[in-house]
Parts: structure tokens; C-alpha cells; sequence
């Protein structure tokens, strides 16, 4: 019993060994972030992976530990899922992907992060705030934009989050929604790219162990929302969102 107990530890010392302590830290915070506010832990993470795995594997390797992330979030979170109002974008994400998926390699994503983060700056401070509500299309051409923008992009939660805070969801509801909207979207792109051929295997080790950690920061963070009063969160809510609009802006110029 004790060798198999020794045995157990080693592989495990074996696979942190081969994954900097400083993913498997950034991971959690990037997820307990997330857990808080809703947002900014996947495009943060994006950015950290990018210069740890290779490009053609960086977009499906970031999508399963988001998605870990955000399907353990979502699973916290049930009983506040709006789902009449997901469920719309949920379809869109899937036509969207499968759709843009054959053009990818034939779109410069460049100067459309641009456009993406000026939208969002919109939505999050404009006065034509009712529009969305009014457009009956408004959550399923969303799904449409996170499906074929996810493809390309990888981290499209702010965008999500932009038009969800104009349906007067509560904080708890919206982390919860756009939780389940991100995880369909990371679902299907790691579907799609493992069609397309990408081996998301020759990473498991490194995939299992963020995909922990990042369980970790959901389950850690969660429980520290409820704590943070709703005149606090939403003010939060709309810096961060703006941050992260303003970076995406600053990569497209």
C-alpha cells in the first residue's frame, strides 16, 4: 500500500515538474478572478499561455482550461442560470462556429478586435441601452459573434458580459449565465479544433494540471462573490470590462 501511495506521489511530483509553478498559479488566479467579477480571467490567461505552448495548439489548450473553469462556475452557480436567456446564444455560438470555421485561416482577427472592443465600450457605457433589449435577434446574433470570434480569438467572455448586463441580472445571475455561455463556446471549439486534427493528448499533463488548478479558483472565488455587496460589483464589473476592451483596442492598433 505504501509503495502505491509512492508511486502516486511521484507521478504527481512528475507533473508539476513539467509545468511551470507559474501557470499552475496564474491558472487559479485567472479563474478566481472570473469567479468574483464574471470576467478577464480568460483573456489574461490567453496571454500568459501564449508564450508557453505552441500557436496551432494554444487556442483548443486555453479553451478546455477555460472551459474546466467556467463549466465548474457554471455548476456552483445553477440555481441562478437564466437559461430562456442563454439558451438563444448557446444556438447562435454553434452556428457561428461551424460556420466561420472554414475561413479562419482567410480573416485578418486584427483590426475586428477593434471593432469587437468598441462595441463593448458601447454596451457597457452608451445611453442606447434599450436597443439590445428591443432587437429580438440580439441574443442569438451574440452566440453568432462568440462562436466565430471564440474560434480565432479564444477569450470572448467580455463580450458576453456587455450585452448580458443590460437584461437587469443580478451579480450571481450573470457570472452564472455567461458562465454556461463561455463553456458551450470553449465545448465546441475544442470539438471543431480536434477535427481540424490539433492532438490536445501530447498536452495532457500540462491541460490536467491547469484544468485543476482553475477548478480550484472557481470553487475558492465562488463563495467570495457572495461576500462583495452589488454596488460594489457592478461598479467593478464595468472597470473591468472597460480594461479589458481597452487592451483588446490597444492589440488591434
Amino acid at each position: 500500500m505504501i509503495e502505491v501511495l509512492s508511486s502516486i506521489a511521484d507521478s504527481a511530483l512528475a507533473l508539476f515538474d513539467s509545468l511551470p509553478i507559474f501557470l499552475t498559479i496564474a491558472a487559479f488566479f485567472c479563474s478566481l478572478l472570473a469567479a468574483i467579477l464574471g470576467q478577464g480571467g480568460g483573456l489574461i490567461l490567453m496571454t500568459i499561455l501564449a508564450g508557453h505552448f505552441p500557436t496551432h495548439a494554444l487556442i483548443p489548450i486555453h479553451a478546455t482550461i477555460q472551459a474546466s473553469s467556467n463549466g465548474s462556475r457554471a455548476f456552483m452557480g445553477i440555481p441562478h442560470i437564466k437559461w430562456p436567456i442563454i439558451l438563444p446564444v448557446i444556438v447562435g455560438t454553434i452556428i457561428g462556429a461551424l460556420i466561420i470555421t472554414p475561413f479562419i485561416p482567410s480573416i485578418n482577427w486584427q483590426w475586428l478586435q477593434g471593432i469587437i472592443a468598441l462595441f463593448i465600450l458601447w454596451m457597457t457605457w452608451g445611453k442606447s441601452l434599450a436597443l439590445s433589449k428591443k432587437f429580438k435577434g440580439a441574443l442569438t446574433s451574440l452566440g453568432l459573434l462568440q462562436g466565430a470570434l471564440g474560434m480565432a480569438l479564444g477569450a470572448t467572455g467580455p463580450l458576453g458580459n456587455a450585452l448580458l448586463l443590460k437584461y437587469g441580472l443580478n451579480k450571481h445571475e450573470l457570472v452564472a449565465s455567461n458562465a454556461v455561455i463561455m463553456f458551450s463556446s470553449h465545448v465546441i471549439k475544442i470539438l471543431l479544433f480536434s477535427l481540424a486534427g490539433t492532438q490536445l493528448i501530447h498536452y495532457w499533463q500540462s491541460i490536467l494540471i491547469l484544468c485543476i488548478a482553475s477548478i480550484l479558483g472557481s470553487v475558492i472565488g465562488s463563495p467570495l462573490r457572495h461576500k462583495l455587496p452589488e454596488r460594489i460589483f457592478f461598479p467593478l464589473f464595468k472597470i473591468v470590462l472597460t480594461l479589458l476592451a481597452l487592451r483588446m483596442l490597444f492589440n488591434a492598433l
